[in-house]
């Protein structure tokens, strides 16, 4: 195999992993949204009306403890995907490095340029090799850095929606509970 048929098979390995990657986003904020959207949907259904059996309360119990069990299978799935992600992405760094492409590097570098792990992500190299695209670099972080909210990665977000949802369940199981008695 020449280079040239070799670029072009990394290159189509990098576009298909991007897809990929894309692909486990979108599915992560529709799984998100749909177990928004059921969550709130299924409070607001159940404590629509008081509690007036003990049957009321044994229903609402039932249908927060099936929906936190989703939400702890959910926890584990979109961790995985999250897993996956960074298996591909880490895969396409290395093609990109191959290809001297900086796509998803520029990116993992930016998120950890203050740290160690930056010198590995390729730092000093592109210091090295165009001091001016590394200079713009530096600057682009900088200001990126002053930016509310600019370390707040997707696995956080889920993270914190899976716990909203679950505290969210809980406190409408005890208070419904409360009501009942």
């Amino acid at each position: 195999m020449d280079l040239r048929e070799a670029a072009s098979n990394w290159l189509y390995e990098w576009e298909t992993i991007s897809r990929r990657i894309e692909s486990i986003d979108a599915r992560l904020w529709q799984g998100a949204g749909i177990l928004y959207v059921i969550s709130v949907g299924g409070i607001s259904i159940l404590g629509w009306n008081p509690p007036k059996t003990i049957g009321d309360f044994i229903i609402v119990v039932i249908a927060g403890l099936v929906s936190l069990a989703i939400l702890f299978v959910w926890w584990y799935i979109f961790h995985r995907w999250i897993y996956l992600q960074g298996v591909y992405s880490y895969r396409a760094r290395e093609i990109e490095e191959k290809l001297n492409l900086w796509f998803n590097r520029y990116a993992r570098l930016i998120e950890h340029w203050e740290s160690e792990e930056a010198e590995s992500l390729g730092k000093s190299e592109l210091r090295e090799k165009d001091h001016a695209a590394y200079d713009k670099l530096q600057r682009f972080h900088d200001e990126q850095a002053k930016k509310r909210f600019v370390h707040f990665t997707i696995r956080n977000a889920l993270r914190a929606l899976t716990i909203i949802l679950a505290v969210g369940w809980l406190l409408f199981m005890v208070l419904y509970g409360i009501a009942c008695f």
